[in-house]
């Protein structure tokens, strides 16, 4: 019953498939998992143009448009098969290599001369062991640790041993297109999820000490420690809306997801940076947060909340604009 009922399957049980489960999932998954597409779909919150101009994406033959009907999405890799293996292992090695990338460009930048110190007071520049030690940071439980053993707990409770299934949908969709407004939505809805995360943390006494006061011991962050702290708060304050932003947020698909947290990752990393990097006076003016406003956040704990977009400190009055603070220097 099982293999006739395959939605990968052909024939008389992919059609039975289809129209029990019009939105591509398994009964069971179906059930268990957040769908942030089948309820847009559903609600009819927006129409079917506006739909399809969100959820459009490029890809090999150009800008598609066609949202993926039933049946249509790439099948997902046998459990046991070399692709379904090699896409573990891409996932589970990949953050890795992705953040000694992070700390190589730190280490180019920091013996040149020409790169701009965020603080110049001796008191302010960083430890020794938070500029060169990153070996420890890279084998830290709750660095980048922590998000692989997410992506292997997600993998092995659904695919390989289908006890729970809590995979989002959009990691389900192989299609190879980027989606551009679908990954400002996620980046969107994950700052928004962070930030109100973030607050809380500040402003609940309790909360702070026990998941986020390890990470603001560091008073002048470098690239090598953005991920130091508590493995409760890599946890709370990005591995929960990173999972979360993924189920809410309709439409995604696979590669879309992979450049959102690719980025995102980045981003992070970027922002706890000792100097001003050459893109910053370009993310100033688009209202993105800057390595001068994450700087403003570690030396006054209850501002500047935000990783992303600036517009949510500005909306909830936690906003302080670098300047003005001595012990920074003035951007660029």
């Amino acid at each position: 019953l099982k293999a006739v009922l395959s939605p990968r399957g052909s024939g008389v049980g992919a059609r039975v498939f289809s129209e029990v489960c019009p939105s591509g999932e398994g009964p069971q998954s179906r059930g268990r998992a957040m769908n942030g597409t089948q309820a847009l779909e559903e609600g009819g919150f927006l129409a079917p143009s506006l739909m399809s101009l969100y959820a459009s994406g490029v890809g090999l033959n150009g800008v598609e448009t066609k949202l993926a009907s039933a049946g249509s999405l790439p099948p997902l890799p046998p459990v046991v098969s070399w692709e379904f293996f090699a896409l573990c292992a891409m996932s589970m090695v990949g953050p890795y290599l992705f953040c000694c990338l992070t700390y190589a460009y730190h280490f180019s930048r920091l013996h040149k001369t020409e790169a701009a110190r965020m603080r110049t007071h001796p008191q302010d520049v960083p430890k020794s062991e938070h500029r060169y030690d990153w070996r420890t940071a890279l084998g830290r439980p709750e660095g980048i640790t922590a998000v692989v053993c997410y992506i292997a707990a997600i993998t092995l409770l659904g695919p390989v041993t289908d006890i729970f299934d809590i995979v989002p949908y959009a990691i389900k969709d192989l299609t190879p297109t980027i989606k551009p407004l679908v990954l400002l939505a996620y980046f969107l809805t994950f700052d928004l999820l962070m930030w109100c995360i973030h607050f809380c943390q500040h402003y609940w006494p309790w909360l702070y000490h026990h998941t986020h006061d390890q990470h603001h011991l560091i008073k002048s962050p470098t690239i090598v420690v953005a991920l130091t702290g508590y493995l409760p708060d890599t946890c709370l304050l990005i591995i929960v809306p990173f999972h979360l932003t993924q189920c809410i947020v309709p439409c995604g698909n696979f590669v879309t997801v992979f450049a959102f947290a690719s980025l995102s990752l980045w981003h992070l990393h970027m922002i706890h940076s000792e100097f001003e990097h050459p893109w910053d006076p370009v993310l100033n003016k688009l209202g993105l947060v800057t390595t001068h406003d994450h700087h403003v956040h570690h030396l006054r704990p209850r501002k500047n909340l935000a990783h992303f977009f600036v517009m949510y400190d500005k909306m909830f009055g936690t906003y302080v604009d670098p300047s003005s603070l001595s012990q920074l220097v003035a951007r660029s």
